[in-house]
């Protein structure tokens, strides 16, 4: 077992090549498949639409000081809880379900409550609705993911896996613009839909409800595959595969450092969504605005993710990662200091492309250096550890915002030129993340840097030469 040294630089796979429009039309072609992940990017769709809907929802109802920034926090929390506790036991027992069955009655069932939520109108149901919403999912999500491999030929899974990765994250922009433009139908439909909201929260959540009747449908005319009589489950507990995850970090200092940079960069990621309601609010953009920035954030990760690693091809990935947490933590400064829409939704763009690279080399980085026999639990270990980091900064963001507002008397307002800046605890708080960020990222430089004496513009220019002669 090696101490963790940071992994030798391999022929960078992301200048190979990427699967054809061909390749994706055939595996396309496989009607039960197409089906499936129909009805996942519907239900994905929803979910996304749904958190908007939920966090602008409990904003409005729990309007104003402490208990807005409770509110918001509640759902993003009470949304992840249900995984961080029952996820693997929800696995074990969806596993022995009639997987058909169990997708049909759930998106009936998530349709059902979301409708609720709208009638009802009351916080403490809506909180109520989403745990057991979420408890839903977590049968649902291992039902379709075990499909897939029964539906597509060997050679083709792993392309269905990334083609439903897009379904599950791709649909994030699309909900958000979808959720800011519902603000203009809300008000002419009132007169048919007695009770909508001018802001289009309310329609949100019917359209939401829709999205998993149509998933439900979709399911309901697929045909799955005969599944064996019976079905075995092996393997260690899940107390051993932690604790074998545990003992692999505390031994490499350098699988130490990737995992604290890449639960930072997920932490900022969460901040700024989690304060996002009352960060645009204070802005006056309202719930449109909120969407704004959540199509912002979540485009630039996904251009992160799908663009970063083969543009910066060529270049040391360590450096990459820690010079990618800095730069997060120097936007989440400037977001703070120059709070204004105009230059917050390409800052937010910019800054969840960061997070993106910052996560994927990040895996990167950990697939390389962590060997294959306790590969596996190490991931497990990284993605328990982002449900309770992600708990921890949702629940504490809102009070720390809070108590900003209560110390420093804010609101406060800056006339500078033509613009007029609002600070609150939200952008405070905004800005200490930035300071924390930006620090360990030049820790993370300075402990990571394979080569010193040479910038990051240099080591890009050279391999740009080597490239052309190429």
């Amino acid at each position: 077992m090696n101490p963790g040294e940071p992994p030798p630089e391999p022929d960078d796979v992301a200048d190979g090549p990427t699967p054809s429009f061909a390749e994706l039309k055939e595996l396309l072609a496989f009607r039960p498949f197409r089906n499936l992940f129909l009805a996942g990017t519907f239900s994905s769709f929803g979910d996304w639409l749904a958190l908007l809907g939920t966090t602008a929802l409990a904003a409005e109802l729990a309007r104003g000081g402490v208990g807005e920034y409770l509110a918001v926090s509640g759902v993003f929390i009470l949304r992840i809880a249900p995984a961080v506790l029952l996820g693997p036991l929800a696995g074990v027992v969806a596993d022995r379900l009639d997987r058909r069955r169990t997708m049909i009655t759930g998106d009936l069932l998530r349709g059902a409550l979301f409708v609720s939520i709208a009638l009802v109108g009351t916080l403490w149901w809506m909180y109520v609705a989403i745990v057991v919403i979420e408890c839903i999912s977590l049968f649902w999500n291992p039902a379709k993911d075990a499909t897939v491999p029964n539906l597509v030929p060997p050679e083709r899974l792993e392309m269905a896996n990334q083609l439903g990765l897009v379904g599950s994250y791709g649909t994030a922009p699309a909900a958000a613009l979808v959720f800011s433009g519902l603000s203009l139908f809300s008000e002419p439909l009132q007169s048919l839909v007695p009770g909508l909201d001018p802001e289009g929260v309310l329609l949100a959540l019917y359209l939401n409800a829709a999205t998993f009747l149509a998933s439900a449908w979709i399911v309901w005319r697929l045909t799955f595959p005969p599944r064996a009589a019976t079905a075995t489950l092996a393997g260690e507990s899940i107390y051993r595969t932690v604790a074998d995850g545990l003992l692999v970090v505390r031994e490499r200092p350098f699988v130490r450092g990737l995992i604290a940079g890449m639960l930072g960069a997920f932490a900022g990621g969460g901040l700024v969504v989690g304060l996002a309601t009352r960060f645009v609010e204070d802005m006056g953009a309202g719930s449109p605005g909120y969407g704004m920035l959540f199509v912002a954030v979540f485009t630039g990760m996904a251009g992160g993710i799908i663009v970063g690693p083969r543009l910066l091809a060529g270049l040391s990935r360590p450096r990459i990662f820690s010079a990618a947490l800095t730069s997060t933590g120097l936007l989440l400064l400037a977001l703070a200091l120059v709070p204004t829409l105009l230059l917050a939704l390409p800052l937010a763009t910019v800054l969840g492309a960061l997070i993106g690279v910052g996560w994927v080399v990040g895996y990167t980085l950990l697939g390389l250096t962590v060997e294959d026999e306790v590969r596996g639990r190490t991931f497990a270990l990284v993605q328990s550890l982002n449900g309770v980091v992600l708990v921890l900064v949702l629940a504490l963001a809102p009070l720390l915002a809070a108590a900003f507002d209560a110390v420093l008397s804010l609101p406060r307002t800056i006339t500078v030129g033509a613009l007029d800046l609002s600070y609150t605890g939200a952008t405070v708080t905004y800005l200490l993340a930035g300071i924390a960020m930006s620090t360990a990222g030049v820790g993370a430089w300075r402990a990571m840097n394979d080569q010193p004496g040479v910038s990051l513009v240099s080591e890009y220019r050279l391999v740009r030469r080597r490239r052309r002669a190429t």
